[in-house]
């Protein structure tokens, strides 16, 4: 099994730095303790955190006698399916999870960041070798070169099941906006910046794929973006998102008015398309803006708005997706699941299960609610003619 281990190296002058590694049962496991090592420099605590999380994540591969480095997808599915107690067998979550969804967003961005940095020795020349005896050496090139996308793409599918049936704070996570909603949330945001980046997320995009779109990938003629991160697509291969002429006009007056003069006085180019264009006395800073700081401003703007449920960044997609499945389950849209996987982007049609359900369960209430009234309808009208 693999354990979490307490380390110490001495310094030349004398110094003692601390830092956490992983065995395998005692022997240091030598890329994940490099990785947790280099993580425990910054904070010690942080290092032990994620230490736990892949010793918990190796040992669930080593009871299905699999080697980190050989995991498949449906390896990391299982996972988090154990994770979040899903029962494959009755197709349920049995029981409330033993962890609340932060901890289980923390185990899957662990697993995901340890894949990318596991990715850049998929040529290294020990691999090589080693590897080479085995006549594997190219089945462990392809595996990992997608790996740490695959990972998260499958996690994610996975998460969503969590999603539909629990409570993750002490408000649930809102899968579809109202056309209310939509509207005090766009008026709140203070920027075009913002406002365009809540508007492509409505179209389907994943906040990572946002902003990974660079200036040159976006076509205002054709109404169009490509992001350069997108799971699912292939390493090299660019997903193009048809966004629509609105959106497109209010992406004009974001570089009109905020990018290109912001970048103007930073005197700096950069290459994505939506930029950090905070200015403070004269120094402007233009760096490509972060999936944190846009989920603050939402917050923010959904707070002002008084909305009431959990807004994350992927609500916007998960809106589509579902206005997508209602439109086709209850027949107003010639659609299939396999349209819809093209649409969304996902790798796999398993994607689109949550969002089917969660479709299906509010049709049918829907349904009964409506049948209930007019039901009660009847018998008040049965009611007053016995009454007369």
């Amino acid at each position: 099994m693999y354990h979490v281990r307490n380390g110490r190296k001495k310094h030349r002058n004398g110094n003692i730095t601390h830092f956490y590694h992983i065995c395998n049962p005692n022997v240091p496991d030598y890329y994940a303790s490099l990785y947790v090592g280099n993580r425990s420099k910054n904070s010690l605590e942080y290092g032990k955190r994620i230490g736990y999380i892949l010793t918990k994540f190796f040992n669930f591969l080593q009871k299905r006698d699999v080697e980190y480095w050989n995991a498949t997808d449906e390896d990391v599915k299982a996972y988090i399916l154990y994770i979040i107690n899903f029962d494959p067998k009755t197709g349920e979550i049995s029981g409330e999870p033993s962890m609340g969804y932060e901890s289980i967003i923390r185990h899957k961005q662990t697993i995901v960041r340890f894949y990318k940095f596991l990715w850049q020795f998929a040529d290294h020349s020990v691999l090589q070798i080693n590897r080479w005896k085995e006549g594997k050496l190219l089945e462990y090139k392809t595996t990992l070169t997608l790996r740490w996308n695959t990972v998260e793409s499958i996690a994610d599918a996975t998460i969503d099941l969590f999603l539909t049936k629990f409570k993750t704070t002490d408000k649930e996570y809102i899968m579809e906006y109202t056309d209310e909603e939509v509207q005090a949330i766009y008026s709140n945001f203070s920027n075009y910046r913002n406002r365009s980046i809540f508007l492509l997320t409505l179209h389907g995009m994943r906040i990572d794929e946002v902003l990974s779109v660079k200036i040159k990938d976006y076509n205002p003629i054709e109404s169009t973006v490509k992001p350069s991160r997108s799971k699912g697509t292939g390493r090299g291969r660019k997903r193009t998102i048809v966004i629509g002429d609105h959106t497109a006009s209010v992406i004009e007056n974001y570089i009109r008015h905020e990018r290109n003069p912001a970048e103007l006085k930073a005197k700096i180019h950069n290459d994505a398309l939506f930029i950090n264009t905070r200015q403070v006395e004269d120094k402007v800073t233009f760096t490509e803006y972060t999936a944190e700081a846009f989920r603050s401003a939402l917050k923010t703007s959904a707070k002002k708005a008084g909305i009431v449920g959990n807004v994350r960044t992927h609500s916007g997609r998960s809106d589509k997706a579902t206005k997508l499945v209602k439109a086709m389950v209850n027949g107003e849209l010639n659609l299939t699941d396999e349209t819809i996987r093209h649409i969304m982007g996902w790798k796999t049609i398993d994607s689109i299960k949550p969002y089917v359900d969660h479709a299906s369960a509010e049709i049918a209430q829907k349904f009964a609610k409506e049948h209930a009234d007019d039901l009660n309808k009847r018998l008040l009208e049965l009611q007053g003619k016995l009454d007369g």
